[in-house]
């Protein structure tokens, strides 16, 4: 889980996002010119914003509701979260855990969901205590085997996503290790009008090969190849090629995309928890209230 004290801080943060016009779940309209229509009120639920609070229903009523705007009606946040056995490896699935849930919370007022890559689906959650709890299911994602590949966990979301105007902003957190390109996810995700954020988890062991004779697994299939010098040397060049093109990819599809570096074991959890925290505010992927 994130500290309390990061957690702290997520309520200053939102979710950038295009296909809700410009920010996702309760976005403050204190710069000029902005406004948010408030639409209708639900009942006050513990981890709520006291500040959205209806008064005047509790004067009317004795009873604690919160007040609810349009942007919170058409927003929503889907996760999709990789744990494939791949993300096991180099302290990758652990950062897409946290990753997962600094988002959680930073969108509050947005429906949000985490979707595993395997389609199991966490509840939807919307107060502050739902969060907490869709903040303890992401803990509990274990490593699936055999994975998923990333496009294909993509396109199946998108065909089991109801359709709705709006559809929202789709965050991927992957390795994004595939044998197949994510064009169709793309053009998939674009079709629903999904805006969407990529979440690139790689290992350092992956872009940084140690030389000399190495044992390859893969921790998808479990079959094994011994390399020499030569073959790290163009494995190590491949990987690199590989988050390249993906990366271009990504953005040439209109989309958002952001590079992480993991380590095995982090020595300081804490220092890594507020690494991650400040790369998706660089990125544009969290952005100030």
């Amino acid at each position: 889980m994130i500290s309390e004290r990061t957690r702290a801080l997520l309520p200053r943060y939102t979710l950038a996002s295009r296909a809700t016009g410009t920010l996702v779940g309760e976005r403050l309209a204190h710069e000029a010119g902005q406004s948010l229509e408030f639409f209708d009120v639900r009942p006050y639920g513990p981890g709520d914003e006291p500040r959205y609070v209806d008064w005047n229903a509790y004067r009317r009523t004795g009873r604690l509701y919160t007040r609810l705007y349009q942007a919170e009606r058409t927003a929503a946040v889907h996760i999709l979260l990789d744990t494939s056995a791949s993300m096991a490896l180099g302290g990758k699935l652990e950062a897409a855990r946290r990753l997962a849930q600094l988002l959680i919370y930073a969108a509050q007022g947005a429906r949000t969901q985490v979707h595993l890559f395997s389609g199991v689906q966490s509840p939807p959650a919307h107060t502050g205590v739902q969060r907490q709890a869709l903040a303890r299911w992401v803990d509990a994602a274990a490593p699936e085997k055999p994975g998923v590949a990333p496009d294909v966990a993509i396109t199946d979301f998108v065909r089991r996503a109801p359709r709705a105007p709006g559809a929202g902003l789709a965050v991927v957190i992957s390795d994004l290790f595939s044998e197949t390109p994510l064009r169709s996810s793309f053009a998939a995700l674009r079709a629903r009008g999904f805006d969407a954020s990529f979440l690139h988890l790689v290992a350092r062991a992956d872009l940084e090969p140690e030389p000399g004779l190495l044992e390859l697994l893969d921790a998808e299939g479990e079959a094994r190849l011994e390399v020499g010098p030569d073959e790290v040397r163009l494995y190590r060049e491949a990987v690199r090629g590989f988050v390249a093109r993906t990366r271009e990819a990504i953005l040439g599809a209109g989309f958002r995309y952001l590079l992480l570096t993991e380590e095995p074991a982090p020595e300081d959890a804490g220092a890594r928890e507020r690494a991650l925290f400040a790369a998706l505010v660089r990125a544009g992927v969290l952005v100030r209230r």
